[in-house]
């Protein structure tokens, strides 16, 4: 839609060109639509994580078809909250359904999870690129990258009937163990029945469910119980935060609205800015993958941090260069304004963010407040959005660059928070994990705790290390 909106054949379509707020509802309608399905995430724990994903991937289908088809405007923001309630019903569960299906610790797989996004958005900013010289002029400039939606969760549709396992720990709520124990064997143990780590993995199951009642369809809508101790308190406070950070950031401006700002910036050629928001992809996607590779060897607080002090001083650039461009004309500060408006999107949010958006939350919640942790989550992700969706084009339109000024204040406070209180989630299991929670201090101890385990995978390296070099000389 970033792209979409740059085109003049898909603005006079619609009759949008005079309408901030109505480009507002079109962008920010997406962020409504993904807060619904909050009430639909109940059902994981009885018809499946996988047929849950199944039927929010054939919503957002069904949404596409709608939006390429349409002739209406108001036709057109129904299969936009269509097609975001399927993607936010799918999004909501797709995390509690990787951390329950990859190995013990969580970390590389699940991040590259959210860094895929990229790969949807090259082929949607490049096709948008191209059929904006091929079909200049045609409403088809912009049908065909809308029929394009169809391709990824079409993808995923069929993952779900013909490939993708069930989550053992699903299993294990229902009381088929031995489901469970077939599952660890078959793609953790590469088929080996008596390995080692499936027992390790059977007990630590059991272990964090242990605790945890039987529910039923009333509980998954006690919301209230989330906060209903000290410990689960802190934790569904770092989702809301964490949910809130990866919204309100800036980048939801920055994304959605990267081709106005262009405009601002002096980048007038329609053509020009949909090829500079096509790089920004790949850009996005090299970064978000690199990020994802890392997450476990820097540890998620050092990345945070790192990536929200790199907002601050990207808006207060940005905010800058703007004002001299506008003031004065000065086309050196407009460039320099749009390196930093890609060093803002991949450097920083792509690199620290994007890997670790839905993967910290499903880390910091325990078994039995995952399924409503994730749906608070997803609103608190949809009402920060739409927030800032909704009142971009019009903030950009009246108050200029002192909207950007806005986000330096903003992105300093979310930098105080996570040093704070946020914890050290990295090289843990799940079960460790809940173990945090449960000491006086979870900050500094789960800082003690990655210390340790880097000490510790360093003595390992060194000791396989000189073992090989051991052997080396024996065979010598």
């Amino acid at each position: 839609m970033t792209s979409i909106n740059t085109m003049d054949e898909y603005v006079d379509y619609f009759k949008l060109s005079s309408s901030s707020a109505g480009i507002g509802i079109i962008f920010s309608i997406y962020q409504i639509g993904q807060n619904p399905p909050t009430i639909f995430i109940w059902p994981i724990d009885y018809i499946r994580r996988t047929k849950t994903i199944f039927s929010g991937s054939v919503s957002v289908c069904v949404g596409a078809i709608i939006s390429a088809t349409c002739h209406k405007i108001s036709v057109f923001i129904f299969s936009r909250f269509l097609l975001s309630f399927g993607c936010g019903l799918a999004t909501a569960v797709y995390p509690m359904y990787l951390v329950g299906i990859v190995p013990p610790i969580p970390s590389t797989l699940c991040a590259l999870y959210n860094s895929i996004y990229y790969v949807g958005s090259i082929i949607a900013t490049w096709a948008i690129y191209g059929t904006s010289i091929t079909y200049k002029g045609s409403s088809m400039s912009f049908r065909i990258p809308l029929w394009l939606q169809l391709l990824c969760p079409g993808i995923v549709v069929l993952a779900v009937l013909f490939i993708a396992p069930e989550s053992p720990r699903y299993y294990f709520l229902k009381g088929d163990k031995d489901k469970a124990r077939k599952f660890f064997s078959d793609f953790h143990a590469d088929g080996d029945e008596e390995h080692p780590l499936i027992d390790y993995e059977m007990t630590q199951i059991e272990e964090s469910f242990m605790e945890v009642p039987k529910f039923t369809i009333k509980d998954y809508f006690d919301f209230p119980k989330l906060f209903s101790s000290k410990t689960r308190a802190y934790r569904s406070l770092l989702v809301i935060a964490w949910s809130w950070f990866g919204q309100f950031s800036g980048n939801a401006v920055v994304g959605y609205y990267m081709t106005t700002i262009f405009l601002d910036l002096g980048i007038k050629n329609a053509t020009t800015r949909l090829l500079l928001n096509g790089i920004n992809s790949i850009l996005g996607y090299i970064f978000a993958t690199a990020g994802s590779l890392v997450v476990d060897r820097l540890g998620r607080r050092p990345m945070m941090l790192f990536s929200t002090s790199g907002f601050v001083i990207c808006f207060a650039v940005i905010a800058g260069t703007m004002a001299a461009y506008m003031n004065d004309n000065n086309k050196a500060a407009g460039r320099c304004g749009i390196a930093f408006i890609y060093i803002f999107n991949n450097v920083f949010f792509s690199f620290g963010y994007t890997p670790l958006q839905p993967l910290y939350p499903a880390e910091v919640l325990s078994s039995e407040m995952r399924a409503r942790g994730m749906a608070l989550f997803q609103v608190t992700q949809g009402i920060s959005s739409f927030v800032n969706t909704f009142s971009a084009p019009t903030a950009m339109k009246n108050i200029t660059y002192w909207y950007y000024v806005f986000y330096v204040f903003s992105d300093l406070v979310e930098v105080i928070v996570i040093y704070f209180w946020f914890v050290e989630t990295k090289q843990l299991t799940l079960e460790e994990i809940e173990a945090l929670f449960k000491s006086s201090h979870p900050v500094k101890r789960s800082i003690e705790v990655a210390k340790e385990r880097d000490a510790e995978n360093k003595r390992v390296k060194k000791e396989k290390k000189e073992l090989k070099e051991l052997k080396s000389k024996q065979t010598v």
